[in-house]
């Protein structure tokens, strides 16, 4: 069975491992795109108060956070008395690969805004309460405003932007000034053209349908406005990308609770 994930192949991790452990033939199909904000004042302007001590922590929501930083000129050298934060073990990952930062700080529990908001530690008194979170231009408020009821002083700041790759109904080429990733491989890449001729050829055969695994709400939105070939069989990493791929008409037939091969293969049944 072929799948194909929403994402960047540059993004693949256990998720992938696991799938092509299963015996499926992985493949991407990115329709958003990673970008630097287009004006970078703001975010240069905190790399350098964080540089200069001005911050007592720093929270890092995603990779894409640490990747668009690195690409700023940021190496991941901090004052000792700055603590760091993530939301959870890929973006850990991701910011020890980059920066060999190791060991960071991260919720025991639920690993997401809402385990941030419940398990940092409040701050102490006669200590500094700010703190930097640099998040996509996108990002909700729940995390900012849940650190702030607790006492922090947030400073947020967009760390970068996600744009969406199909223009009239096709997809674009991306920014490659800006991108956080490297451009992929040709090979790594699902073209739409020659799924639509499989599975024409293959309509009147019992042969597996191709599986869509949808990562995010942006990508279900960009997926609504490329459109898809019939027989395309679509997976929803969590509830909001599956409300967003409802109301563009084109639901998903299972939604995921978590981003592993497990939930896939129980979801097609294997």
């Amino acid at each position: 069975m072929r799948i194909a994930l929403t994402r960047d192949p540059a993004q693949a991790g256990p998720l992938e491992a696991g799938l092509r452990a299963a015996g499926l033939d992985v493949q991407f199909l990115p329709v958003t795109e990673q970008r630097l904000p287009a004006d970078t004042t703001e975010l240069t302007s905190a790399l350098e108060r964080l540089s200069g001590g001005d911050f007592a922590w720093v929270l890092f929501t995603s990779a894409n956070t640490v990747r668009a930083l690195v690409k700023l000129g940021w190496d991941g050298s901090l004052p000792a008395q700055t603590r760091v934060g993530v939301v959870g073990p890929g973006t850990a990952r991701a910011l020890h690969r980059l920066t060999g930062i190791s060991d960071p700080w991260m919720p025991s529990g639920e690993k997401s805004a809402a385990g941030m908001i419940q398990e940092i530690p409040e701050p102490a008194p006669e200590e500094s309460t700010a703190l930097l979170l640099p998040q996509s231009a996108q990002a909700r408020a729940e995390l900012r405003e849940g650190l702030t009821a607790i006492g922090w002083q947030v400073s947020p700041v967009s760390a970068y932007e996600t744009d969406c790759l199909v223009v009239d109904g096709a997809l674009a080429a991306g920014d490659p000034e800006r991108r956080l990733l490297p451009l992929p491989a040709r090979e790594d890449l699902l073209d739409l053209d020659r799924l639509a001729a499989d599975l024409r050829r293959d309509r009147l055969t019992h042969v597996d349908p191709t599986v869509l695994l949808v990562t995010s709400s942006s990508a279900a939105d960009g997926l609504a406005d490329l459109g898809l070939p019939e027989r395309v069989r679509l997976l929803a990493i969590g509830r909001p990308t599956a409300r967003t791929l409802s109301r563009r008409g084109i639901p998903a037939a299972s939604v995921l609770s978590e981003p592993s091969a497990d939930a896939v293969m129980a979801a097609l049944g294997r």
